[in-house]
């Protein structure tokens, strides 16, 4: 029981580990993380189905454990040693094919091996009279608990590597303690791993940079926050920072200027301002030189902040008189409600790329921002965006903001360019721009870039025109909101038109005849696999299975993103939910497993066999009504429901490991590796189709028919077959 509990910790800590470096070095781009994620349950899925030929011995087990010991530091050194190998410059992308490799290569060998673990430390558990319900709950407590342990040493401060470190030493650890049979030498052993890990310990910080300086030649300094690796560089007195390996910004760039210079403009005599985001990057800073009395910036990350003020001390132009900056930390949505109100509000966040950073971009948000300005008070988003030619997913994204923004404020402004600007207002806002220049003058600003004659030239050139006739006559892909944050899917396809330009001019053609016949397709499919999984019982519960790891994996999704747009990304929070997901799992196979019996008591009872898909269909259900009602959005409500997810999801394995007929040996095999790729299909599904296709809600609701079908598949008495 205790290796079992030991392989569950050690897979979520290799998971989390390899998964995190990956997003470090690949851009933090969602896109690329889904498809890291997929791989990592894809290689344990088959890892396990794989694992049905190992005997089910300590020294196999014990081969496993210290095969992970050793490839989760190596997979660290190969992510990193992916730029100079392949000759990229820091913040460059890698080809696309090349990235899929590269994670191919990080994510799948350690997946593989916790795959392979699963059958024979179950077996030796079955030796010793535990069932197979149970081998699965205990391994899922370790999951739970590896969850918990790894959450909670990145909110301590402990880096990446620190964590690598601790994860080698704990498997090869456990290693000895299964192989090695003499207490003597196990305890010798133990005693020398647990010196070379606190020797590493002390020489954790220097290794860690001495391997970020293959992708960052230049680096100063660097740090793993619980939301992003900050890298500082400097060369030649030019001090840039990267944020998850993406160029972030420097200190010779006017970005942070620019906007606060246009966005101050757009008020005759702002008195209070609020800056969400753009800190680091000096938003606030070059706000002082308008002469605004009283400024709030609210930043995320408070690490990160640190990190960069000390290679990055504020820089202000002179103002007419002091200005006061005080800097919040903690969830914007959370603090906006407590603050205001204020004249002039800046979005200065990062782009919408993602379901959790969309929610500075919505209508709901928008809102939340329009109760909080004065009477004529003015709100600033900036975008990337195209000087002349614009793309098809960058004009939908654009709209779909466009119209969000349109339904909460009476007055917004576009104003185009390679940096798009976006100001909205309860009232009129001024389009001239000798206004525009006035103000600048009677404030004494000396701007870099928005002199008189730029002004001018951006409200008077007939690319504005242009961007204002795309806009309106964008097709309706309906505004971004919370609950579809339809946005990110043209982020997303923004981001693969860098490798693959034809992506940027593709449309759907056809209209509803080609929906339908996708439809259609989608249909005869799961038909046909419904057909081919009733012909014999062990189909069947693989397909429960599978039915009841996709559902999971995508409702787990649908409420981790609900919470973080309600709460933002309070990344112990997040933890937590994660730990309950798998604690869920943990007692669902553990108290199923006592209540399930035999395969034959199981028969006897045929109600049995189809409560679980029915149990899915309520869980999904009730994901789906929670979004009418909002305080089932907060940490309890969450909580609660992915608690109950779990529970089911266990509940089914359980289920199917009692109604497995014959081999035990192959019902571990079998079963967990079509519970894991069932994972692996609802994390690359929800994210990549159904959540930018569909929405939160209606994903729930999706689930729900899917869990439907699983109905079908109900194992039935006295049938065989494979």
């Amino acid at each position: 029981m205790i290796v079992l509990f030991a392989v569950g910790a050690l897979s979520m800590l290799a998971q989390v580990v390899v998964l995190r470096e990956l997003v470090a070095a690949l851009f933090g781009v969602e896109l690329l993380y889904v498809l890291a994620l997929g791989a990592w349950l894809a290689g344990t899925a088959a890892g396990a189905a794989a694992g049905r030929r190992l005997s089910a011995r300590s020294a196999v087990a014990a081969a496993g454990l210290g095969a992970l010991g050793l490839l989760v530091p190596a997979e660290l050194v190969l992510v990193r040693a992916a730029g100079s190998l392949t000759g990229a410059v820091p913040g460059a992308f890698l080809p696309f094919p090349t990235q899929v490799l590269w994670i191919l290569a990080a994510a799948l060998p350690p997946a593989v091996v916790c795959g392979l673990l699963f059958p024979p430390v179950a077996g030796m558990a079955s030796a010793r009279g535990t069932r197979l319900g149970r081998a699965y709950a205990i391994e899922s407590a370790g999951a739970a608990a590896g969850g918990a342990m790894v959450t909670l040493s990145f909110w301590l401060g402990a880096s990446t590597f620190q964590v690598v470190l601790v994860t080698s030493v704990l498997a090869l650890g456990t290693a000895v303690a299964v192989a090695v049979r003499r207490r003597v030498w196990a305890v010798s052993l133990l005693a020398l791993l647990a010196v070379a890990l606190a020797w590493s310990a002390s020489h954790a910080r220097s290794w860690d940079l001495s391997l970020l300086r293959w992708q960052y030649p230049a680096l100063v300094d660097a740090a793993d926050t619980p939301y992003a690796r900050v890298v500082v560089v400097r060369s030649h007195g030019q001090v840039a920072v990267f944020q998850n390996g993406a160029f972030a910004f420097d200190t010779e760039g006017t970005s942070a200027e620019a906007f606060a210079d246009i966005a101050a403009l757009q008020h005759p005599g702002p008195q209070r301002a609020l800056v969400i985001g753009g800190g680091q990057e000096g938003v606030p800073d070059a706000l002082h030189a308008h002469g605004i009395p009283s400024i709030d910036n609210i930043e995320i990350d408070s690490r990160a902040h640190a990190l960069v003020r000390r290679h990055i001390p504020p820089v202000g132009r002179s103002a007419p008189w002091p200005a006061k900056t005080e800097v919040l930390f903690g969830e914007p949505r959370r603090l906006l409600d407590r603050a205001g109100p204020y004249d002039l509000m800046l979005v200065a966040t990062g782009e919408p790329t993602s379901g959790a950073s969309s929610r500075f971009y919505t209508r709901e948000f928008f809102r939340q921002c329009a109760r909080r300005l004065s009477p004529g008070g003015v709100l600033a988003v900036r975008l990337s965006a195209s000087d002349s030619v614009w793309p098809r997913p960058l004009l939908r994204r654009t709209s779909s903001i466009v119209s969000a923004m349109r339904l909460e404020f009476a007055s917004v402004e576009i104003v185009p360019g390679a940096t798009l600007y976006l100001f909205a207002s309860d009232k009129p806002l001024s389009s001239d721009p000798e206004v525009l220049a006035a103000r600048l003058a009677a404030r004494r600003v000396h701007a870099r870039l928005m002199t008189p004659p730029y002004l001018r030239y951006l409200y008077g050139n007939d690319r504005r025109d242009e961007a204002r006739r795309l806009l309106a006559t964008a097709p309706a892909g309906g505004p971004n909101r919370d609950a579809a944050p339809v946005c990110y899917q043209y982020a997303a396809m923004l981001w693969l038109a860098k490798f693959y330009p034809e992506l940027a001019v593709a449309t759907w053609t056809g209209g509803r005849v080609t929906r339908w016949m996708a439809v259609s397709g989608i249909a005869v499919v799961l038909g046909g696999a419904v057909a081919w999984l009733r012909r014999g019982r062990r189909r069947r519960l693989v397909g429960l299975l599978f039915g009841a790891g996709l559902i999971g994996m995508v409702l787990e999704t649908v409420l981790l993103l609900r919470y973080q747009v309600a709460n933002g990304i309070v990344y112990q929070q997040v933890g937590w939910l994660l730990t309950c997901f798998m604690g869920g799992l943990a007692a669902g196979a553990w108290l199923s497993s006592r209540t399930g019996g035999s395969t034959s008591e199981a028969s006897t009872a045929p109600w049995r066999s189809r409560l679980p898909a029915a149990a899915l269909v309520a869980a999904a259900l009730m994901a789906w009504a929670s979004f009418a009602l909002p305080v089932m959005g907060n940490l309890l409500g969450t909580s609660v429901m992915l608690l109950a997810t779990g529970f089911i999801v266990g509940a089914c394995f359980s289920l199917a490991a009692a109604l497995w007929p014959g081999d035990r040996g192959w019902a571990s095999s079998s079963l967990y590796a079509a519970d894991v790729a069932g994972g692996s299909v609802g994390a690359l599904a929800a994210t990549v189709l159904l959540v930018p296709a569909a929405g939160l809600d209606r994903s729930a609701l999706l689930m729900a028919v899917v869990a439907a079908i699983l109905l079908l598949l109900r194992p039935r008495d006295g049938s065989a077959g494979r």
